[in-house]
């Protein structure tokens, strides 16, 4: 059968039109685009670069607990009369969760509780009525470890003291 005229066979019918891609508008048919060019490689260089040094500023010096450090427990234990009376105070029982918030009313009345945040980790420092995480702003009651503001939405667990004959263990 002849060819109609313009070189199209009777009875072809095109189908729709497709819209190009961004890259086929930019890059005619059989051209490879490159891959990354060394301006881009070394924009991404420094890029990365700047962004470790900002990680690296984001954790604390300190250990999280600013000028005051915690009281050491010698052996594992502190002597109750250390830790004041109607005040939160920060212990380092040592070992691998070392830090702990001890609340102390009055007497022998104590509770505990982890001083690291519920966010990432980090260690907490004590100010005034609060605990406050100098990584990432997390705020904690000091009397009880309830979250005052995030990005921490949960509270400070509990750990276990014991006191006997007038000195604070961990149980």
């Amino acid at each position: 059968m002849p060819a109609a005229r313009g070189g199209i066979a009777p009875g072809f019918r095109p189908g729709p039109r497709r819209s190009l891609t961004a890259r086929e508008r930019v890059y005619p048919v059989g051209v490879i685009p490159p891959c990354l060019s060394r301006r881009h490689a070394l924009g991404l260089l420094s890029v990365s670069a700047a962004g470790v040094g900002t990680l690296a500023a984001c954790g604390p010096e300190d250990e999280g607990f600013g000028t005051a450090a915690p009281l050491p427990a010698e052996d594992g234990a502190i002597p109750l009369e250390d830790l004041p009376e109607n005040a939160t105070t920060l212990v380092n029982f040592g070992g691998q969760q070392p830090f702990v918030a001890i609340v102390r009313g009055t007497g022998e009345q104590l509770t505990a509780f982890s001083g690291y945040c519920t966010h990432h980790g980090c260690a907490v420092q004590l100010a005034e009525a609060e605990l406050d995480c100098p990584c990432h702003g997390s705020r904690f009651d000091a009397a009880t470890g309830d979250v005052l503001s995030g990005p921490a939405t949960e509270n400070l667990p509990g750990v276990e003291i014991v006191v006997e004959d007038g000195v604070v263990r961990r149980a």
